[in-house]
Parts: structure tokens; C-alpha cells; sequence
């Protein structure tokens, strides 16, 4: 059941059943709203008609419908997800279609029967999605899981695992929880027994790896790997041969002279037109901003950029001034006292943004790719990460695949992975569909709230350890126990 929706014809068949359903949906509209009607079906004195509307329609929707994932079927993903990408992609397709009717001087059918058609086909679209979610999870199911982590408390696995724990809860139940360094010997039979997946964390030994991968597919059981970084590069791995000799070639992310050609240029497009369309909202907020609170509208700061260079980064204001003079430079916390009434607005929309519209006119940024940090937190992150350097190989970007696929309080380590896929798989598609989807991150606040601070996450992590030190050996780690903590310190439960 799995394979099924990793497999390229299921996609194809969504595809074709989407096309479908659009026909018949306006059709359904048409019927309902105007059946008296009967010239909505033939061409016009410019030869165009219902049926060449629809061509239209079906074109614009699939390829929408391809930049908002909506053909992506291989993940776990939830219902909610997939209904707000449906209705942005529908916004835009109404967009679409409106200038096409501009284009094609007059609309080829009624306002009436084009927003009946709208309603219609987005819920049939959604319903198509939720059957197939369902199907999923019936494949899927929500799995007893014995999860290996690597290192202490707090080590380098405990992120990942807390991510898993707030995050795959419909999909796993999380039973056992085995740290490497505390392996004596393999796992009884009787302790196997009921389970269904195994889970792998980051850190883990290569014998490690694949002791428990062998051992979890002889009982049948599905593993699921959080990779390494070194394991991300393997993606496109080049295959060659040494005399007799099998061996992978793995070159450094960056992007190629054309790539970075294309990139420049759609920057340049999109970046003018953006700073043309949003010049009343920046005109505003210069006004606003110093009216609201003591200080500049525009806060200027140094980032590190393309190949560590630094550069000057161009933002509103959205603490209260001179909000790091006395503690240095400090992460927002999600309820920070510093961030003032409207920066909570501002932030939370991205508007506080906009102005890197002109570092990329600069040339210092992309509009897609890795985002820019100051060089404190840039040495910092390398301690803990060392395939940290490799992110700065393209240019920062005023969004990226960190900040649609993650969100603001996602740990450094987790985003480093969207980060480094990101370049290994660059394509100018890719940046495309990042720029939709940014429009998602904007409306979903959530996603823009601030990092927990230090104190907090030490509480939870401390409560945590007591209540799963005061449970018996068969202690279930949810996510109500973690209470969304971040970075939690990991228990054992064997």
C-alpha cells in the first residue's frame, strides 16, 4: 500500500482525476446555475467556449496544484495542510483565470457559474485528498515504534526524537526508547513482539545502523531513518567505477554557473515586481513604525552571506530600540517583552521582511535559499554542526526550504537538512514552488512564533525526566508529555 503512492502513475492518476473533476465541476455549475444557457457550451465571435475555457482552467490547476505539493503523495501529511494548499492554490488559479479573460477579451462564462464551479471543484479536490489521506493512514497505520537514539541526555539525537515525538504522533506510537550507549545486547524476543516500525536517529553508528535495520526487517517491520548529513549528499551520488572497483563521487553542494545564471535573473524579475506591488505597504509601515514606538522604521544589521560574507541586512523594526544592548545578541523568544505590539503584526506576516527586497536587488541575497544569521550564531552553530559551512555555498535568500517545510522554532540541526537538500536538489521548479508557498507561511502564524528560551525548555526537560522516571518500564513517550518542547532531553524506557 505504501509502494503504491511512492509510485509515479499514482500521481499521474490524481493528475487525470483532477482534470476530471474541474470538467465537472463547471459543468455541474453550469447546469445547476444557468441551464437555459446553451451558448456557455459553444465558441463565441473569437472562437472561444466553454470547452477552450476549460482547457485552460485544467492547465492552470495542475500546474498550481504541482508548485503547493499537491501532487506530493509520498509523506505523512495531514488533511490541514492539504486544505490550505488547495485554497491558495485556488486563489491563484482565480488570479490566473481572471487575466487570461482580460487577455482574451471578455470572461467565457459568467462570474456566477465561474465562482460555482470554484466551490464545487475545491471541494471535490479536497474530498479526492482526504480519501487518498485515508487510504494512506490505513497503509500507514499509527505504528508501535521502538525508536535508537544516539548519546546522553541531550545529546545530538534528543532534538530529532522531541521533533518526532510532537510531530509523528498520528502516525507512530513511540513503546521503547534505546540509546546506543547504554546497548548491553540485542533486544529479547518478547520485547520485539507488537512492534511495527523502528526508528533511527541522527549520530548513530554505522554498525549500529545496520545490526537493528537487519534485525527490524526480519520481523517484517517498516524503518524509518533520520538521515545524517553525510547520508543527504548520497541523494546524488555519482556511481563510478575504478578499474573493478564500485564507488560513489560526492562533490560539495553548490550550484552551477547556469543555475546561478537563472537564479539571478528570476530574482531580479520577481524581486521588481514584488517592490513595485507592495510600495504602499512599505511606504506605510515607514510611516507607522516610528509612530507606534520610539525609533527608526528601518533596522539595518550585519549578516553573514555567500561564501561568509558579510553584508548589510535591511529590515523594520520590530523590537523596541536598542533591544540587544544589554544582553548581546539573543534569539526572540516566542512571548519576548522586546518585540512591540506592532512588530507582534508585522512578524508574524513576514511584512518586516519586505525591505530585503533591495539586498537582493544588491545582489547580497536570493529571493530562495539558506537564511542569513549573524556571525555570532554562525560560530556557534558550527561547534555543534559541522556541515554547518556548507549552507553558506549559495546566497541567503528572503525565504527558503527551511521556512515553508519547517517553521521558526524548528532546531538549527533540523533545518540544515531542509537547508543542504535544498541545494543538492536545486532546480529553478523548486524555487518556484518555495515563492508559492511562502504565502502559506505568511497566513499560518504559527509558524513565525519565536525560539523557547533556555530556562524554559531546562523546566520541561526536568519534568519530563521525572515523570518518565517515576513510570514503569512500559512508559509511553507522547506528545502531551513533551508539551512541545524543542530541544528535550531524552529518556529511556527499557
Amino acid at each position: 500500500m505504501i509502494r503504491l503512492f511512492r509510485n509515479k502513475r499514482a500521481k499521474l492518476l490524481l493528475l487525470l482525476l483532477d482534470a476530471l473533476l474541474i470538467y465537472d465541476s463547471y459543468g455541474l455549475a453550469k447546469l445547476v446555475l444557468a441551464p437555459s444557457e446553451e451558448s456557455l457550451w459553444a465558441a463565441d465571435s473569437s472562437g472561444y467556449g466553454f470547452t477552450w475555457g476549460m482547457l485552460w482552467m485544467i492547465l492552470f490547476t495542475v500546474t498550481t496544484y504541482y508548485f503547493y505539493n499537491l501532487y506530493d503523495l509520498a509523506g505523512r501529511r495531514k488533511p490541514s495542510q492539504m486544505l490550505w494548499n488547495l485554497l491558495l492554490a485556488h486563489l491563484f488559479i482565480g488570479a490566473e483565470f481572471i487575466v487570461l479573460s482580460y487577455l482574451m477579451g471578455g470572461m467565457v462564462m459568467p462570474a456566477y457559474v465561474l465562482f460555482g464551479g470554484f466551490a464545487i471543484q475545491l471541494g471535490l479536490s479536497f474530498s479526492l485528498r482526504v480519501l487518498v489521506f485515508l487510504i494512506q493512514r490505513q497503509g500507514f497505520g499509527r505504528k508501535r515504534t521502538i525508536a535508537v537514539v544516539g548519546g546522553t541526555f541531550g545529546g545530538y539525537g534528543d532534538p530529532a526524537l522531541s521533533s518526532l515525538l510532537r510531530k509523528g504522533e498520528p502516525w507512530f506510537r513511540i513503546e521503547r526508547i534505546v540509546r546506543e550507549d547504554e546497548l548491553q545486547e540485542k533486544l529479547h524476543e518478547e520485547e520485539w513482539s507488537g512492534m511495527e516500525a523502528l526508528l533511527l536517529g541522527p549520530g548513530l553508528s554505522v554498525q549500529t545502523k545496520e545490526q537493528w535495520s537487519a534485525a527490524a526487517g526480519e520481523r517484517n517491520m517498516e524503518v524509518v531513518i533520520i538521515p545524517d548529513f553525510y547520508e543527504l549528499y548520497m541523494a546524488d551520488a555519482e556511481p563510478q567505477q575504478l578499474d573493478d572497483l564500485l564507488v560513489y563521487s560526492l562533490l560539495p553542494p553548490r550550484l552551477s554557473l547556469p543555475e546561478r545564471c537563472a537564479k539571478r535573473l528570476l530574482d531580479l524579475v520577481v524581486s521588481s515586481l514584488l517592490l513595485l506591488l507592495a510600495s504602499p505597504v512599505l511606504l506605510g509601515l515607514f510611516l507607522v513604525i516610528p509612530l507606534s514606538s520610539r525609533g527608526k522604521a528601518l533596522y539595518v544589521q550585519e549578516r553573514v552571506g555567500f561564501k561568509e560574507q558579510p553584508f548589510r541586512l535591511f529590515k523594520f523594526r520590530s523590537m523596541v530600540e536598542g533591544a540587544e544592548d544589554v544582553t548581546g545578541p539573543v534569539l526572540a523568544g516566542r512571548e519576548d517583552a522586546r518585540i512591540t505590539p506592532l512588530g507582534q503584526f508585522i512578524r508574524a506576516t513576514r511584512l518586516d521582511e519586505l525591505p530585503q527586497l533591495f539586498n537582493v536587488l544588491l545582489g547580497h541575497m536570493s529571493l530562495v535559499g539558506p537564511r542569513p544569521e549573524r556571525a555570532f550564531f554562525i560560530s556557534r552553530f558550527k561547534e555543534k554542526l559541522p556541515h554547518y559551512t556548507y549552507r553558506l555555498m549559495v546566497k541567503p535568500g528572503l525565504t527558503g526550504y527551511a521556512q515553508v517545510m519547517a517553521g521558526y522554532a524548528t532546531t538549527p540541526s533540523d533545518k540544515l537538512r531542509y537547508d543542504l537538500m535544498y541545494i543538492k536538489q536545486y532546480s529553478l521548479l523548486l524555487d518556484i514552488k518555495i515563492l508559492f508557498q511562502t504565502v502559506r507561511v505568511m497566513l499560518q502564524r504559527q509558524q513565525a512564533e519565536g525560539v523557547e528560551t533556555a530556562s524554559l525548555v531546562e523546566e520541561k526537560a526536568e519534568n519530563l525526566i521525572a515523570e518518565s522516571n517515576a513510570g514503569a518500564a512500559g512508559f509511553e513517550v507522547t506528545a502531551e508529555t513533551l508539551e512541545a518542547v524543542p530541544e528535550m532531553r531524552a529518556v529511556k524506557t527499557m
